[in-house]
């Protein structure tokens, strides 16, 4: 129940900035959990058949940060970016340039977390960061995305250092 109000918060969040929020059945074939349109306008959460409530929330979190990154921005994206989440294969350049948009946007998680005032452990808002922003560096440097194996490694990683 309290995650469904959280859900609820931060769709209404989304909407108070002008963005629809959509769940829709996630697609191994394409790989996305979450997506925000670049226009600003939508925000899709992918639910597996076995999505947990905090972990829509996180994805939720994630898209809003670019979201609230769009709107600082006076609603722009860098050409430069544009042109780089258009392309199917960007070289090392155009990636870390993916990279940085990621880590700058990042900074407004903790932001969303206590405006919508969600009540789960923060530190859950903070390992899925960390989690997020290291595969974001991995794809960065080699091209691809660690598979699920090595995030899971990643994961345990991350329990010892933010689970007490």
């Amino acid at each position: 129940m309290k995650r469904d109000e959280e859900i609820q918060r931060l769709i209404r969040y989304a909407q108070g900035m002008g963005a629809s929020v959509h769940f829709k059945p996630y697609n191994p074939n394409k790989g996305n959990l979450a997506s925000w349109a670049i226009d600003g306008t939508e925000i899709t959460i992918f639910v597996r058949k076995n999505s947990s409530k905090i972990e829509k929330i996180l994805s939720l979190i994630h898209e809003l940060s670019h979201h609230k990154a769009y709107i600082n921005n006076d609603r722009e994206i860098s050409p430069e970016l544009e042109d780089v989440l258009d392309k199917d294969d960007p070289n090392k350049k155009e990636r870390h340039r993916i990279w940085r948009s990621e880590v700058r946007d990042s900074k407004y998680w903790e932001t969303i977390y206590k405006d919508t005032n969600c009540q789960f452990d923060i530190n859950k808002l903070y390992m899925q960061r960390e989690l997020d922003l290291w595969i974001y560096e991995i794809y960065y440097e080699t091209g691809v995305t660690p598979t699920g194996k090595v995030r899971r490694e990643k994961m345990k990683e991350l329990k010892k250092k933010y689970v007490k």
